[in-house]
């Protein structure tokens, strides 16, 4: 029997999944059709036996995670003795005329549903049908085996830097996968105490949940001894608002493509950072989406703000590596321009403290509370309704993911755009991610249809103070070679 334990923050995204927030992430790619003298159904087929020719390069793509009854240990990756690219590697059509709305739409579903737990936790869907004759793809993997780092650095396997199709490395002799361990198998290396002195089962909760109290209220108390110097804010201090609550099923999803040139120049011309550029864009288009709502907002929001701390030329290690800051979105400053440089001066002065106290506080975290506790708290929180009672961590979560700079081919299709999908966590009914894909900088925004069913008209707020920076930066500024991509 071989099996791999998952590390604690990774088995956390398996243990706290509640029902309306799957945590997985992803990406949507669209293609140009090569001119193969292929039908649909063959270049599909070509398409998935060249993706099913590289899964040895990529072996956890052929691993299923296993939980533990009752979450009494972490859970276990294990390969999958009966794994089947079919169920992988699907074949899908947008329904009529194929433009954008029909393929976020469809994009949303797919999002919305899932990923099957008695197979590996990974989806590819080729996607026919587009008005444009382009195909595209919607790529998903749970987040218990990648971030958005290690994630994109692994899927980058299945690429290729050219039309031509790179013929993969001979696969190495093998033996074939070992069952996968039983229930009562995975049940047994908890340790033969719990069995024998069913009371040891209370002591590690109750040591579990005090170990967790005691090390978020030491990292609240360190982020709030230093606000005043760091301007971060500090651990549940957002408000509540009405994109706040638990996510339901139904998704919604939407796209914004700009020139990752032009945001550059703007940025530059300003003094802040491509990231700055887009935490006061994405401040403003909420600011007026809150004021269409006619909401006052109690306080200035906050954003959940994911960051890797992955060590250098490690980024083709699955699993996370990640922990999370929270940064002040200022969308209680009307005047765009004071808005954008207020959020660059209270990043400046906050990264370096977030990073130092943050850093290893997910990590820590799950590791203190331990698989029960991670599974009990999740099932409960979202059985209670209770993230919409408790006040959250943050009002929705803002990340950015790096892309390649170069041109890519899957399977003879060139790669035109690629779109982030980011998954909704219990409580934040939005996600906007951004990733950067040769000259393009594209948003990809999720949310639960219930809590921001204006979606749209949130992605053309967005846009308006993504126009607003663009057409009017400070003359006189250019960019060099080395700074473009």
């Amino acid at each position: 029997m071989s099996y791999k334990v998952l590390d604690p923050l990774d088995s956390a995204f398996v243990t706290l999944e509640v029902p309306g927030a799957p945590l997985h992430i992803g990406v949507i790619i669209e293609m140009d059709v090569p001119d193969d003298g292929l039908d649909s159904k063959q270049r599909f087929e070509v398409l998935r036996a060249n993706i099913a020719a590289r899964l040895h390069e990529i072996p956890v793509l052929t691993k299923r995670v296993l939980r533990t009854p009752f979450d009494l240990a972490w859970p276990v990756l294990a390969e999958d003795p009966d794994f089947d690219i079919n169920a992988h590697v699907i074949r899908r059509a947008v329904t009529s005329p194929g433009g954008e709305e029909q393929l976020d739409a469809l994009v949303a579903r797919v999002m919305s549903r899932e990923l099957a737990p008695d197979r590996p936790l990974w989806e590819l869907n080729y996607i026919e049908g587009l008005a444009d004759g382009r195909a595209a793809i919607v790529m998903k993997v749970h987040h218990a085996l990648a971030d958005g780092v290690s994630g994109a650095a692994t899927f980058a396997g299945l690429f290729d830097l050219s039309p031509e199709v790179r013929q993969p490395e001979p696969p190495q002799n093998v033996p074939a996968p070992d069952p996968l361990p039983t229930p009562l198998e995975l049940l047994g290396r908890t340790g033969s105490e719990l069995l024998k002195r069913p009371a040891a089962l209370l002591e590690v909760l109750g040591a579990a949940l005090e170990r967790a109290a005691d090390l978020v209220e030491g990292a609240a108390e360190s982020l709030a001894g230093r606000e005043d110097e760091s301007h971060q804010p500090s651990i549940f201090q957002a408000k509540t608002t009405s994109i706040n609550g638990t996510p339901g099923y139904a998704k919604q999803f939407k796209r914004l493509r700009v020139d990752l040139v032009e945001v550059k120049r703007a940025a530059k011309s300003r003094g802040v950072s491509v990231t700055d550029f887009v935490m006061a864009s994405v401040s403003g288009g909420l600011r007026r989406l809150f004021e269409a709502r006619g909401e006052l907002l109690e306080a200035d929001l906050v954003a959940f703000v994911p960051i890797s701390v992955r060590r250098e030329g490690a980024e083709g290690e699955m699993g996370n590596q990640i922990s999370a800051m929270l940064s002040e979105l200022r969308a209680d400053i009307e005047d765009p321009e004071v808005r954008i440089v207020t959020i660059a001066a209270s990043s400046k002065a906050s990264a370096q403290l977030q990073r130092e106290k943050s850093a290893q506080l997910l990590m820590n975290l799950a590791n203190a509370a331990g698989p029960t506790v991670a599974s009990v708290a999740g099932r409960s929180l979202a059985a209670l309704q209770l993230f919409e009672h408790l006040p959250p961590v943050a009002n929705l979560t803002v990340s950015s993911v790096p892309g390649p700079p170069i041109p890519l081919w899957l399977s003879g299709h060139q790669v035109r755009t690629v779109a982030p999908l980011g998954p909704l966590m219990a409580g934040l009914a939005l996600n906007v991610t951004v990733i950067s894909y040769c000259e393009n900088l594209e948003f990809g925004l999720l949310a639960c249809a219930r809590k921001v069913p204006e979606l749209a008209a949130l992605r053309d707020m967005i846009e308006e103070e993504v126009n607003y920076y663009l057409k009017a930066p400070a003359p006189g500024v250019e960019l060099t070679p080395g700074e473009v991509g």
